[in-house]
């Protein structure tokens, strides 16, 4: 196994080398058409590599997995454990029955993805990961408007490679699908704003608001940054009641889209809406489960994603915003990178992927440096240091994603543990049955049909769970007590077997 990763982690580089090699040069005949398909083809084909871990990553995947799973059968009724057998504390998301942790979006989508492919790890990652991949084309369009080809599929580049965003869109990050999918729906909307420009209907405008009603609907309101941006687009160009005007229509097809699901939740599930809605405002001020940090907690990760270099690019950006050449790109990538940088800094609860619905503004202002750099660098003092700064820009990145993806890697990625789970459900065949002390109890629910539980019984839950109709089976442990093991009602499932 291992030494088929490494087989399949050369073939993949070589690959994505190859098709940004052919890309690189298609763009220097001109054929940017070409050129930003083959970034988007190696892109998805990291992600393809990346994804193939068939096993569910603990944080957050398993969760998502497990919701999206028991979402075939009732698609609005959001569930974790479909059939608790004993009390659980809703405030637990963790461990509870109605799931609506977070908004419905991602969950709907990996579903619709389970339909189609069946329950297994890959059906998870698709959505995030063809969602993910197309947010290249979105990248090199909004940097090609803004400034010219070049920089966009520069731009485009540094998105297909990134390592974070690649981790997200594969499950192996905390808050993963979810951040991703908000990304991709926060770049869409700015797309399809920026594309207004240009292609002036009713239409357009409605599909902002669609956007902007999914970005609200996958992680709530960082997504009005969408209606932010459209007023900065318009407003150099229309008057003050035409841009108002707009954005209140993108903000009515958004509210539209997302009031139903706010009042059918809190009117459905009263008691877990209010505990959700409290939960997400102490993020505000609480750093929730050991998930804290200082104000510069964001910028500080900011070497690890883009590259130890990536203070430079922005320093540089933001000195020519500051010398006053102001233009509706350098306003908008301004607001884009500065204000989930600003906001979530002063946000009490800190997570690395809160803030990357900046990273398309910083992928852009990451190019505009590189090629500023690039076209002054003939007959100007410190060139070897330029060039050496112009390699760096390019090289750290793609060494950061290296390491983050993994395709030399020794690991292993098809867990014994996870297979054993998958066997399950020929030695557990009844309907309604439960399985106990089992280490990874979410998975096992996501691959199997029965309910799980980390602990061993107490005689009291067994009886309890008898008198509900359940067949009984717990896994093999030294620990458990021989009245257990001789209790008639009771399974006992060999590890090894």
């Amino acid at each position: 196994m291992n030494f088929s990763n490494q087989l399949w982690g050369i073939i993949t580089i070589l690959l994505a080398a190859g098709l940004f090699w052919f890309s690189y040069s298609s763009a220097k005949k001109g054929n940017y058409t070409l050129s930003i398909s083959l970034i988007f083809l190696a892109g998805l084909i990291l992600r393809l590599f990346a994804g193939m871990d068939f096993f569910l990553h603990p944080w957050d995947e398993r969760y998502h997995a497990l919701v999206a799973k028991n979402l075939l059968q009732h698609i609005f009724v959001p569930t974790l454990y479909e059939h608790p057998l004993f009390d659980f504390d809703l405030k637990d998301w963790k461990n509870n029955h109605i799931w609506i942790h977070k908004p419905p979006i991602t969950l709907w989508l990996i579903m619709v993805s389970l339909k189609i492919f069946g329950v297994n790890e890959i059906a998870v990652r698709l959505p995030s990961i063809l969602l993910s991949s197309l947010g290249i084309f979105l990248t090199y369009y909004i940097g090609k408007e803004f400034f010219k080809e070049k920089v966009g599929l520069l731009a485009a580049f540094f998105y297909a490679t990134n390592g974070f965003l690649i981790e997200l869109a594969t499950g192996r990050r905390p808050t993963d699908h979810p951040e991703i999918l908000f990304v991709f729906f926060v770049e869409l909307g700015i797309f399809l704003s920026v594309y207004y420009l240009k292609h002036r209907s009713f239409f357009v405008i409605t599909l902002v608001g669609i956007a902007t009603g999914c970005a609200l609907l996958t992680k709530w309101l960082p997504g009005l940054i969408i209606v932010g941006i459209l007023f900065l687009l318009l407003i150099q160009q229309e008057s003050w009641k035409q841009v108002i005007g707009k954005c209140a229509v993108v903000m009515l097809i958004a509210g539209i889209l997302v009031v139903p699901w706010q009042v059918y939740i809190f009117s459905a599930f009263p008691r877990e809406a209010a505990w959700e809605n409290y939960f997400n405002y102490r993020h505000m001020f609480e750093p929730l489960e050991g998930h804290d940090g200082t104000v510069f907690y964001h910028i500080a990760f900011m070497p690890r994603f883009f590259g130890e270099l990536i203070y430079i690019p922005i320093i540089m950006f933001f000195y020519r915003f500051f010398k006053k050449q102001f233009s509706t790109a350098t306003v908008v990538l301004v607001f884009w990178f500065a204000l989930p940088y600003l906001f979530f800094s002063f946000v009490a609860t800190k997570m690395p992927g809160y803030v990357m619905i900046s990273a398309p503004a910083i992928f852009i202002m990451l190019s505009w440096a590189f090629w500023t750099v690039k076209e002054n660098l003939e007959n100007s003092s410190f060139r070897s240091l330029k060039i050496i700064f112009l390699v760096l820009l390019l090289l750290l990145p793609i060494r950061n994603a290296k390491d983050r993806i993994g395709p030399f890697g020794k690991s292993d990625r098809n867990y014994h543990w996870a297979a054993r789970l998958r066997e399950l459900n020929s030695q557990v065949p009844q309907s309604k049955a439960v399985v106990f002390n089992v280490e990874h109890y979410i998975e096992a629910m996501f691959y199997c049909n029965f309910t799980a539980y980390p602990f061993i019984p107490s005689k009291e839950q067994i009886q309890l769970a008898v008198e509900r109709g359940c067949s009984v089976y717990i896994f093999d442990d030294p620990s458990i007590t021989s009245e257990i093991r001789n209790n008639k009602n009771i399974s006992v499932i060999k590890n090894g077997n």
